[in-house]
């Protein structure tokens, strides 16, 4: 018997345009550009972050003794685990990061091309938008969150992140990995809404400013037509 042969299921010029026209999807691209400067920003502020931690979960040690500040402990942990020891659940941070941003962000676009279909969003609608956006992405991203906190606070010797969700899970069960969602959204997503609302307000004032001071000076109301000699025409009256 003659078998037929069965075509490929995407010729290799198809999958390549499947990947390009994916590639160049805006929600892929708003999602990328969030995971780039989530990225960015993690290596920069690191550092600080590690140190809210560590301030946050001092204990005070005897009554009346004098309050440890930030410079305090930034030199403790530079000698007792190196400059290093600043970037400190480093990878926990870029695992949140990451991806939490990348959703926010491609969220957020989705978002405002569902509800908003093209037009600006008012300040009311960009507190909403925010909100949501920040909210779908502290959902998502808060056993990471939790694991990131407790690699900071130097107090837990999680070998890797698979086994810092495993600890957790064995130990707390799922709401371990969730513990303190509640407090994380109530911070984090009212700033959301409140920063978009500021930025998006701010960038239409800023840009109409912008083309009313550009065009206004360059506009001319029409005058009388000229003759060749480049008068008017109003001598001759």
């Amino acid at each position: 018997m003659i078998q037929k042969a069965h075509p490929a299921l995407l010729p290799p010029q198809d999958v390549g345009d499947t990947v390009e026209t994916l590639m160049l999807h805006p929600v892929i691209k708003a999602f990328l550009c969030g995971s780039i400067s989530g990225t960015c920003s993690t290596l920069l502020f690191q550092p600080l972050d590690l140190l809210k931690t560590r301030l946050q979960t001092l204990r005070p040690s005897n009554q009346g003794s004098r309050r440890i500040g930030m410079l305090a402990v930034l030199l403790k942990v530079v000698r007792t685990e190196s400059l290093l020891g600043l970037w400190r659940g480093m990878s926990p941070s870029i695992v949140r990061c990451v991806p939490g941003v990348g959703i926010y962000f491609g969220t957020l676009y989705s978002s405002k091309q569902y509800f908003l279909r093209g037009h600006p969003p008012t300040a009311l609608e960009s507190v909403i938008l925010g909100m949501g956006s920040r909210s779908v992405a502290g959902i998502c991203m808060s056993p990471i969150t939790v694991i990131k906190t407790r690699y900071e606070s130097g107090k837990y010797g999680y070998e890797s992140i698979y086994a810092a969700l495993r600890s957790i899970y064995r130990s707390e069960g799922h709401r371990g990995l969730f513990s303190g969602l509640t407090a994380t959204l109530l911070r984090d997503a009212p700033f959301s809404g409140i920063y978009l609302m500021f930025y998006s307000q701010t960038k239409n004032i800023v840009l109409h400013e912008l083309w009313a001071t550009w065009l206004l000076p360059r506009w001319r109301p029409p005058g009388p037509p000229q003759n060749s000699d480049g008068s008017n025409g109003m001598g001759s009256l």
